[in-house]
């Protein structure tokens, strides 16, 4: 399975980015050498990389992670010049052109935007471009944040249909605690299962400067590998790390794909925000639920939020029990005016 892949997305974290005197350049040469090989190799490469304000960081000589979104923003926009200047310092060194791509969660919500997106990469990669992908702090509000790059991986792997994601990480895979501070600590080198690692797993440490920590990256692994995405987590200082996964050599933690999402069920349950909720009655929740037919107006007793036709809303029983997510046909104003709520083809079953 991981011989065949052709084209891989690989997730690099903060951690692995920084440096004594900021952005860690061995690192960054090093991940380039491996990637040129991949790529000699006839393999498709998108990097997802984080960085952006840690170099911001650095620059203007702070020892902290930003107070505020607005900070954050800030010292994104200082540092993702200087990031994307040493990429492209270092993969000149093999004839190999890189190309920034910045986007937000509403670039991936939007069908028409997600398959711009789709094939502005697709032209890329046919140029031999690497594309190095980050998230737009500069312009990122709450509403449109996708938050970490561990998530924003795994988007960006079913965006571009990847054969592989690599998320490499200061950890040499996902252990049932913290190694740094339990030397008893023990790999987990297959995930079936993803959900129950969080019952078993101790997942409350997060690095200095990176946002999420190892549960992101079971959470965005479990995304992945639910739209047919096999998912590596593996330490990023491991000699010709990629080079081995590759080969097929058992290295870090391998989160195997359970199945096949469609796009548009992957985008409504991991990318579009719920505007609100709607409260049915058990006829209605029969009807959606055992039954796979579209809600009715009439079985929606009560709703929360305002929303409009096209937004994302949560289905709910009665008590508030969650049942499923769907994508609305008409606006809270215009609920009881409307026949069909959300069409059968519209809604994803979730439970609590």
């Amino acid at each position: 399975m991981l011989k065949r892949a052709k084209r891989i997305v690989v997730k690099v974290g903060s951690q692995l980015l920084s440096g004594a005197e900021g952005l860690n350049l061995e690192f960054i040469d090093e991940l380039s050498r491996q990637v040129a090989k991949l790529r000699e190799a006839g393999r498709e490469v998108i990097l997802v990389s984080s960085g952006a304000v840690l170099a911001g960081i650095k620059a203007l000589g702070l020892n902290r992670k930003p107070f505020s979104l607005a900070e954050k923003q800030a010292l994104s926009a200082v540092g993702q010049p200087y990031l994307m200047a040493e990429y492209r310092r270092a993969f000149n060194r093999f004839g190999l052109e890189v190309a920034q791509v910045l986007l937000t969660a509403e670039d991936l919500r939007s069908k028409e935007r997600f398959l711009n997106a789709k094939n502005t990469f697709e032209a890329l990669l046919k140029f031999g471009v690497v594309p190095v992908v980050n998230e737009n702090d500069t312009v990122s509000v709450e509403e449109i944040k996708i938050g970490d790059n561990d998530n924003l991986s795994a988007h960006v792997a079913v965006l571009t249909d990847a054969d592989l994601l690599v998320m490499l990480t200061v950890s040499n895979g996902i252990y049932d605690k913290d190694p740094r501070s339990n030397p008893d600590a023990k790999l987990v080198p297959v995930v079936e299962r993803p959900e129950e690692l969080f019952s078993s797993c101790d997942f409350s440490c997060k690095t200095s400067f990176g946002t999420g920590g190892m549960g992101t990256k079971v959470e965005a692994a479990s995304k992945a590998a639910k739209k047919g995405i096999p998912v590596i987590v593996a330490g990023g200082k491991e000699p010709d790390v990629l080079l081995r996964i590759v080969s097929g050599e058992r290295v870090g933690t391998l989160f195997l794909p359970s199945k096949k999402l469609r796009a548009k069920t992957y985008r409504i349950l991991y990318l579009m925000k719920p505007k609100g909720r709607l409260y049915v009655d058990e006829g209605a929740k029969r009807a959606v639920v055992e039954q796979g037919m579209s809600l009715l107006s009439k079985g929606v007793k009560r709703f929360e939020g305002q929303f409009e036709k096209g937004d994302a809303v949560e289905v709910c029983t009665l008590d508030g029990s969650v049942i499923g997510k769907g994508i609305v046909k008409c606006s809270s104003e215009s609920l009881y005016d409307s026949k069909v709520c959300i069409h059968r083809d519209d809604f994803v079953l979730t439970g609590d």
